[in-house]
């Protein structure tokens, strides 16, 4: 198996815990065109690149990489599943193309692919679903998304996912420098790029293309639409003077679920509880670091990789257990939230992961049912009224902090029906 290279992988009970609440998150009865789960049973949710651990779900069109989801039903009785795509332009907006242009096969197929949990606690079943294939092929770039749904039924989804396909038309050039703003210098990082296209033709690059910025995997804070600041024969310039500014965050925190009979190191208790039939694992509580100075460990920048230590196939062998976060902070937050974040909460802020704070223990807390695995996680602060998260109250946030910026230009040509994603790059913030 091959990992995207941007990424380094490393390696007493209390009396009473706080459960996620449950919202209208799920049962959605309606299509989203984001990353959504629909139904309470479905979970553990990976989309990337098919042999590519941790990677991004973009591909080049007519490149030969597969693309593949996989999933687990808690409810463990086999259903029929189906999935098709749906392409969406540079906003995630349904376009206009009939799905027989951009689909060259069947316009939907059967998820064929299962297997019955082994040997776990809770019961579930893995599927498992790749595409293009022979009978479903991608023809045009752009965004699209991933619809799975039941019993043949459009109106019955069950998880969409967004994903990306690409032309290599352009090339884009960036870089992650200093801001050039005094008291961000320290904590933000700035982006600067160019888009060299010495042969393809850009009439009205102010308004037929649009660059957008993505750090990580996470959507809350993507930068979209930037135009060029400067525009040269064959090159654009986003010389911003810092405007284009990410909090530079710090490196994510980690927890081991892979075994639950040997703790891990920041593991206080792992126990079985015969009333609720689930693994319960409660962490040793976490102190915040915005006071501390930039941790150098390694991290996968948010994500998780589901693995087991007692077991030889983690899809099936690998049980869920009911973990138990908690944030050592002195006070409650009045203007806003704390949230559980990361690939563990999907990359959303959702009300089922907001920490409710002790006002006895002097802590926050929440808790998350994962499946056995290495996990990357971060707790964000989101003020009233805004969706962005922040990681200066809780994380710390530091230049140094090591992300990862992916670019995609869209372009949109005189008399084109639909957006073209003519270019992809992703970089590193420290080279």
């Amino acid at each position: 198996m091959r990992f995207l290279t941007p990424y380094l992988f490393p390696f007493f009970l209390f009396p009473f815990f706080c459960i996620a609440q449950e919202d209208d998150y799920f049962d959605d009865t309606f299509v989203r065109y984001e990353d959504r789960t629909y139904q309470k049973s479905i979970k553990t949710v990976e989309f990337n690149i098919q042999n590519v651990q941790l990677s991004l779900p973009v591909i080049v069109l007519g490149g030969g990489e597969i693309l593949e989801l996989q999933f687990d039903d808690l409810d463990a009785e086999y259903q029929d599943y189906t999935y098709t795509v749906i392409h969406c332009d540079r906003n995630w907006e349904k376009s206009d193309i009939p799905n027989s242009e951009y689909i060259d096969g069947f316009l939907e197929e059967n998820v064929m692919k299962y297997d019955f949990s082994f040997n776990t606690v809770q019961p579930f079943i893995h599927y498992s679903l790749s595409f293009p294939s022979q009978n479903f092929q991608i023809k045009l770039s752009g965004n699209y998304i991933l619809l799975v749904y039941k019993d043949f039924n459009r109106e019955k989804p069950i998880i969409t996912r967004r994903f990306r396909v690409y032309e290599n038309l352009v090339k884009i050039n960036a870089q992650v420098r200093m801001p050039m703003i005094i008291d961000k210098r320290r904590t933000h990082h700035q982006v600067d790029v160019n888009i060299d296209h010495p042969e393809y033709d850009i009439r009205n690059p102010f308004g037929d293309l649009a660059l957008h910025i993505q750090q990580n995997y996470r959507w809350d804070n993507i930068k979209t639409s930037l135009q060029p600041i400067f525009v040269k024969e064959g090159k654009l310039i986003y010389d911003n003077m810092g405007e284009v500014l990410f909090e530079g965050g710090n490196e994510y925190r980690w927890i081991d679920t892979r075994s639950l009979r040997y703790q891990a190191e920041n593991v206080s208790s792992i126990w079985y509880d015969p009333d609720s039939m689930k693994n319960h694992m409660f962490l040793l509580p976490d102190k915040e670091l915005s006071k501390t100075r930039y941790s150098r460990e390694p991290d996968i920048n948010g994500a998780f990789s589901i693995d087991v230590r007692e077991g030889n196939d983690p899809t099936r062998d690998a049980d869920y257990v009911l973990v138990h976060f908690q944030l050592k902070y002195l006070d409650p937050i009045m203007d806003g939230g704390l949230y559980l974040y990361g690939g563990l909460t999907e990359w959303q802020i959702q009300p089922k992961y907001r920490m409710d704070f002790s006002y006895r223990d002097g802590i926050y807390e929440c808790t998350a049912y994962l499946k056995q695995g290495y996990y990357n996680y971060q707790y964000v602060y989101v003020k009233d009224g805004e969706t962005e998260g922040a990681t200066e109250l809780t994380e710390g946030s530091f230049f140094d902090a090591r992300q990862i910026y992916t670019f995609y230009a869209y372009h949109k040509q005189m008399g084109s029906r639909y957006d073209r994603l003519i270019g992809h790059s992703i970089i590193s913030s420290q080279n």
